[in-house]
């Protein structure tokens, strides 16, 4: 009992300084509860979300499930997202575990999603949220994984959102075939690329060098996190690459729609948006319509 407390009090505090659930606590601490509770008999349970979104969640899906309590996870970096995106743009989502970003930027914004996730099981359940909300024609999804180089590498499968590439003598991990960001987006004109790899992001970046110096390409959400540190990379190495290609990192505040520039990759949370083309970008985040999440339209 004394855990649970714990938790509702971490929980609590952590809703206090979310944007959406600040001034809701009560309704985000009910619905986590509720959550928690249905799931000990109930799986694979479907939730509404953002405008006509939904998804299925179950207990240890962290890649979505905090969207039940937080009306949406990741936010700074996921509004951004949201009010940058076009109808008319191709967003590249590597590591797209069970589809958060690409759900929202197809589901909502109407663009092209290309879902790169190489997990199997968890490919499965990417699907799954694709065919719930029938965006089979907007959302590609590809069961590989993307390096520096074509191969073949193995992936744990028993790590949850934080799968990542292993060497072959790992029990539980599955064999993948790896290609190249380059070689996917051959003659394509993506707009937006989110990169979650659990510390291979170099190696993602590494093979992206022409869809890099692609001036269509203007924004850059990527995980920063010290994960790299199980394959000997540190996190310069990896924003090094980007700054070398004209991208800047910036912190995002969806409330006021304001870009400030930081000196290096965004230390307080996991993700970093890197931006070319300030005012190109500045101007889309400006003029993009209200998304109404829970009773905030941000």
């Amino acid at each position: 009992m004394k855990k649970i407390i714990q938790k509702l009090k971490l929980r609590n505090q952590q809703f206090s300084n979310h944007p959406v659930t600040k001034d809701n606590r009560i309704k985000a601490l009910a619905k986590y509860i509720v959550f928690n509770s249905i799931n000990q008999i109930q799986s694979n349970i479907k939730y509404n979300w953002i405008e006509n979104l939904v998804f299925y969640a179950s207990k240890g899906d962290s890649g979505i499930v905090g969207n039940i309590y937080y009306g949406l996870c990741e936010f700074d970096e996921s509004m951004f997202m949201l009010h940058y995106l076009r109808e008319e743009d191709i967003f590249l989502d590597i590591g797209a575990n069970v589809g958060h970003y690409s759900l929202l930027a197809s589901g909502i914004k109407n663009c092209k999603s290309i879902s790169i996730e190489p997990v199997p099981n968890t490919f499965e359940r990417l699907n799954e949220q694709v065919s719930l909300n029938k965006l089979e024609n907007k959302i590609s999804t590809l069961n590989i994984g993307l390096g520096n180089k074509r191969s073949n590498l193995n992936f744990s499968i028993d790590k949850n959102t934080m799968n990542r590439i292993v060497d072959s003598n790992y029990k539980n991990s599955v064999q993948i075939p790896v290609n190249t960001v380059d070689i996917l987006c051959n003659k394509m004109n993506v707009s937006l690329m989110k990169i979650d790899v659990e510390g291979y992001e170099k190696f993602v970046l590494e093979g992206s060098e022409s869809t890099l110096q692609n001036e269509n390409l203007k924004a850059i959400i990527i995980e920063i996190n010290f994960s790299n540190k199980f394959y000997g990379i540190k996190n310069e190495e990896v924003s090094e690459i980007l700054i070398k290609n004209n991208f800047k990192p910036y912190k995002y505040n969806p409330l006021n729609r304001q870009l400030t520039e930081l000196k290096t990759y965004n230390k307080e949370q996991f993700n970093t948006i890197f931006i070319r083309d300030l005012s190109f970008v500045g101007n889309r985040l400006i003029e993009s319509d209200k998304i109404k999440i829970w009773n905030k339209l941000i």
